[in-house]
């Protein structure tokens, strides 16, 4: 412990560590039982704050908040450990690895140990002591062995890094583009969606599937774009390809139609992380006067900067064009001025050309009553929901036709009723 504080001023690549709030209380901490000159109330209410702290952080061992927050530290080392730029014996591993073995000490520091010197500081005061032995013991996972000596183990986070990410991408999955602050929002609660759940669209789910491994790879992936009508499955299936491959490095970026013209930002962002990410595009539409489509047009193809090995585009629309065209846009094809027919063809071709560049145009359907039927079926059978089938089927058709017609979004609010009365029913 005497060693530990030069020690700790001596990191610089783990430095944002240090700026942790719990691990900036328990600096404090350390500083004050090396200061013989601090009372009993200064040392106490330090060794506390250092719990609140962990408890802000919704953790209570400082051993797991430690070793989750080296984990989820971005830098240099971390970075090219997510890019695959790095091995074990490069020299900024070596110092990583030294790093982590100061930081795997702080994480060790044993609170029966403060505690003694605490009461050893104050040993004629038995009230000082009785409140010493009665402060919560915010480390009790040091005093099992390790599992593992964090800087012998360098490899395995450079893999882990590798697989994960660094920073904000190793904790999640999800993320929302925040065009006024040009930064990624973690999503906390993500839709937990998953393929599996998604029935009755098995063709439009094996081509999507298929493009994402592909992009994946490191192949060259196409953008999609999902056209059909309004709650069939085109954004849930986006978001559960998300769940499915986010082990596999893949992250989601739902970019808000407002900032579509910020996204050449976004890749400049992303274009030179380690993970691949989709930039998602819900409800895509554009009116005659708006100008993001150009901005998007660019980025799909034909902009002077290539878009990025790591970065694809999903999209999803109830429009086929996504543009929306007025007959008045038409008038130059009956004009007797040669100049009006150019530029309606021109305004029109130029709308049209939009979701042309969309590699892959995958389409979904309303489903039909039989069909609607079926998913039904399939929801209610996954919730494990107890009730006669003709009921079911009775209840699901009044649902649809008080609501929002045939759909997988109708047949699934229809089932979260459900469940709901059916629970209510038992009570």
């Amino acid at each position: 412990m005497n060693t530990l504080l030069p020690e700790l001023s001596s990191l610089s690549i783990y430095i944002n560590i240090l700026e942790d709030t719990a691990v900036k209380k328990l600096v404090g901490l350390l500083k004050l039982i090396r200061d013989e000159s601090s009372n009993s109330e200064e040392l106490i209410k330090a060794y506390s704050e250092v719990f609140a702290a962990l408890l802000t952080n919704h953790r209570i061992n400082l051993y797991q908040h430690i070793e989750d927050i080296t984990l989820q530290d971005e830098n240099i080392f971390t970075l090219f450990c997510e890019k695959g730029k790095i091995h074990a014996d490069d020299p900024l591993a070596k110092q990583a690895a030294a790093e982590l073995g100061i930081l795997q000490k702080l994480a060790e520091l044993s609170c029966t140990e403060i505690k003694n010197i605490m009461k050893d500081r104050f040993s004629g005061n038995t009230e000082i002591n009785r409140i010493i032995d009665n402060l919560p013991d915010w480390n009790t996972l040091c005093e099992r062995e390790p599992n593992t000596q964090w800087d012998a183990d360098v490899g395995s986070r450079i893999l882990w890094h590798r697989k994960n990410g660094a920073g904000l991408f190793c904790k999640h999955v999800f993320f929302i583009y925040d065009g006024a602050s040009q930064t990624l929002s973690p999503v906390k609660n993500p839709d937990p969606i998953t393929l599996d759940r998604l029935y009755l669209v098995d063709r439009q789910k094996e081509m999507a599937v298929k493009n994402t491994l592909i992009f994946l790879s490191g192949k060259t992936a196409n953008n999609i774009l999902f056209y059909g009508d309004r709650g069939t499955g085109k954004s849930s299936m986006v978001k559960a390809l998300a769940n499915e491959f986010g082990e596999k490095g893949l992250r989601l970026v739902e970019v808000p139609k407002r900032y579509l013209s910020q996204i050449p930002k976004i890749t400049s962002l992303l274009s030179d992380r380690g993970l691949k990410f989709i930039l998602f595009i819900d409800d895509l539409a554009f009116g005659n006067n708006e100008e993001e489509y150009t901005a998007l047009k660019a980025v799909l193809e034909g902009g002077i900067e290539h878009r990025p090995d790591n970065i694809l585009l999903y999209a999803t629309t109830n429009r086929r064009h996504i543009v929306k065209e007025k007959f008045s846009d038409r008038r130059g094809f009956y004009s007797d001025n040669p100049d009006d027919e150019v530029r309606a063809r021109d305004a029109i071709q130029e709308k049209l050309s939009l979701s042309d560049r969309f590699g892959i145009t995958i389409v979904f359907s309303s489903p039909i009553k039989k069909e609607y039927l079926q998913i039904v079926h399939k929801m209610a059978e996954d919730r494990n929901l107890k009730i006669d089938p003709v009921l079911l089927e009775q209840k699901a058709m009044q649902w649809e036709m008080a609501y929002n017609g045939m759909s997988p979004r109708t047949a699934r609010q229809f089932i979260d009723w459900l469940e709901g009365e059916l629970d209510l029913s038992f009570q």
